[in-house]
């Protein structure tokens, strides 16, 4: 080899270099970009998780207070239904005869016994 082509082939290879330095800095320039979107990304990921946790959280605690709510108005119901019942039963017993009201004392018998006597009555 003579000295013109080991110029070219040094010139070749300095070239080569030059391009490997500009290609590896636009490959990390690159990579520094997507790197922020990728924080980007995650921050966002990461905020939009706080908030489903916090929602979760607030629909758990509701959930709790219906069920509380929901045994409350059961045990309630069961209460308004032993009630409703005693009133059947009451109702029930009235109109069968079983549980009539104290007869009334005769108002004649009182009437009779307030007024003065006649000569009719008397003669009883």
């Amino acid at each position: 080899m003579n000295d013109e082509q080991i110029e070219r082939r040094i010139e070749f290879i300095v070239e080569q270099q030059a391009r490997f330095v500009v290609d590896i800095q636009q490959i990390k320039e690159r990579q520094e970009a997507e790197a922020e979107l990728w924080r980007e990304k995650h921050e966002s990921l990461r905020d939009a998780m706080t908030a489903v946790v916090g929602i979760v959280g607030r629909v758990a605690k509701a959930q709790e207070r219906t069920e509380e709510k929901l045994t409350e108005l059961t045990n309630k119901q069961a209460e308004t239904d032993d009630r409703l019942n005693v009133l059947v039963g009451v109702v029930e017993r009235y109109f069968s005869g079983n549980g009539q009201s104290p007869k009334r004392k005769s108002h004649s018998s009182k009437a009779s016994a307030k007024r003065p006597q006649t000569k009719s009555s008397r003669k009883k």
